[in-house]
């Protein structure tokens, strides 16, 4: 009578796979887990075949399996878990067990309930199966073959899912993804070359995304920003996430339509850049944070299987990112948020493969142009977003470093007319005032310098060497007198030694 309870046990697996539905999580000789996947919250059932004798093993087993399906529910993330073990026995155990039909917990708060049940030769019809042969029936049947056929539909349905869904994430070769970083990589020696990645006018020679030259024209800043990087971290980190994030992507979508995603959600991040942000910009986070958004879309289409897989951890990683970039001044969230919209709406105009949606696409292609043209011409007619006092002073002093004192000029010069309302900018603007032998002007910027900032060493010294132009000998061993007090640097007290001799 042993083949009755193992067919029982096989017809119930393939009724709850083909008729409810369910997905196999994991199979052996004598266990088979099954996911309901349209149920809020999860269920999961676990099947065994097993012939009990004492409730004891009963007692350890379920206390077993609820830790197992704990480490389910916290491996996919589940909020709940509802876990049932059927147990098909020939005979239920000899002594008492009706306590295991309470529902078992794995904590206090609950997460994960487990209820347990047997079903035995008399309580076969608890399972509610079709086709379930009756005890007067079982010589009628051959059910070895009965079962090997039911065995092998349940594997070829396994293994047919497994497949399918195997194939939506290894469609393609991220070939591309690898010719990427090495452009990236290579525009990066290219700007440590010319003068370095963290050099403003080396990166605005390049390419950068700079606004005063986009609003001249210079409109393929948008596109060339892209490949260039500002400093080794900022490579380093966007290069690890677009071999993850790209490859990835380029798998699931193929070459042609990740390049399209790629270059839209790069382009669509450059121009959020233009049109939020007035700080020289590079660098391909709108293009990765455009692969966040494909995948995003993946999501939209393959839910169930989304959430599985990637969907909870690339949900949680994608919030921590927008989190820091708008925790920290310096992160350009408006290119990365532009990127991620750029991508979502990139995939909806490719579609995955084999998915054909024409009207959708086009509509798609018609919002992305119509967004990316609309954030276009508000960037164009956003004024304050064209110039930065903290730029224009960057860039001025970067021309001093190079002793290019005619281009460094106007620079400084709009930096304070603009608000750069700080030491550093009166103390430059002096600088280049009193190179061009404007010393009264150079003296008022150098008295404010060090009214913002009293202990400004630097200031207190040049303003001497104001006041010996302004032949006001006194004032300048007053200031010389100041500056040694700060730092009683040699080049202060060779000065002080000439001026202290002259009248």
């Amino acid at each position: 009578m042993e083949r009755q309870q193992d067919y029982v046990f096989w017809k119930a697996v393939h009724h709850y796979i083909f008729e409810k539905g369910c997905r196999v999580i994991e199979q052996s000789r004598n266990e088979v887990w099954l996911e309901e996947e349209d149920t809020h919250p999860k269920r999961i059932i676990r099947f065994v075949r097993v012939d009990i004798d004492f409730s004891i093993w009963l007692r350890r087993d379920i206390t077993e399996s609820v830790k197992q399906f704990e480490r389910i529910r916290r491996h996919f993330r589940f909020r709940r878990l509802i876990g049932e073990n059927i147990y098909i026995s020939e005979y239920p155990p000899v002594d008492e067990w009706e306590d295991i039909k309470k529902p078992f917990f794995e904590s206090k708060r609950k997460r994960t309930t487990v209820t347990s049940k047997i079903i035995d030769r008399a309580n076969q019809s608890a399972l509610s199966l079709p086709s379930v042969p009756l005890q007067g029936q079982i010589q009628d049947l051959d059910l070895n073959l009965t079962i090997e056929h039911l065995k092998q539909q349940i594997n070829h349905v396994t293994r047919e899912r497994e497949q399918k869904e195997k194939s939506l994430f290894f469609y393609g070769k991220p070939l591309t993804t690898l010719g990427l970083l090495a452009v990236l990589s290579y525009m990066f020696y290219q700007l440590e070359q010319a003068g370095g990645s963290t050099s403003v006018l080396t990166l605005i020679e390049y390419g950068a995304k700079y606004n005063p030259l986009i609003m001249e024209g210079e409109w393929w800043r948008l596109i060339t920003a892209m490949f260039l990087h500002i400093g080794f971290l900022h490579l380093f980190m966007n290069s690890l996430a677009l071999f993850y994030l790209g490859g990835a992507v380029e798998r699931m979508y193929g070459t042609t339509r990740f390049l399209f995603i790629y270059f839209v959600a790069g382009l669509f991040g450059s121009i959020a850049s233009f049109a939020f942000n007035e700080q020289v910009a590079a660098g391909a986070s709108g293009a990765i944070f455009g692969c966040f958004g494909a995948l995003l879309y993946f999501g939209t289409v393959y839910k169930k299987l989304f959430f599985r897989t990637m969907g909870k951890s690339l949900l949680t990683i994608l919030a921590i990112n927008l989190v820091f970039g708008f925790s920290i001044p310096m992160v350009d969230n408006g290119a990365h948020i532009g990127g991620l919209v750029g991508g979502f709406l990139a995939a909806m105009v490719v579609q995955l493969p084999k998915h054909r949606k024409v009207p959708k696409q086009l509509l798609s292609l018609v919002v992305t142009i119509f967004l990316m043209g609309g954030l276009y011409l508000f960037g164009l007619n956003n004024e304050q977003k064209t110039r930065s006092p903290l730029l224009e002073l960057q860039i001025g002093q970067e021309y001093l470093q190079q002793d290019n004192l005619e281009a460094a000029y106007p620079f400084l010069q709009r930096a304070v007319e603009e608000g750069a309302d700080m030491p550093e900018a009166y103390f430059l603007l002096a600088y280049a005032e009193a190179m061009f032998e404007n010393y009264e002007f150079a003296k008022e910027l150098l008295i404010k310098t060090i009214e913002e900032r009293p202990s400004f060493h630097e200031a207190h010294y040049n303003l001497s060497l104001v006041y010996i132009e302004l032949e006001q000998i006194e004032e300048a061993r007053s200031s010389l007198k100041r500056a040694i007090e700060l730092h009683p640097d040699e080049a202060y007290l060779d000065l002080y030694e000439r001026v202290k001799e002259e009248n």
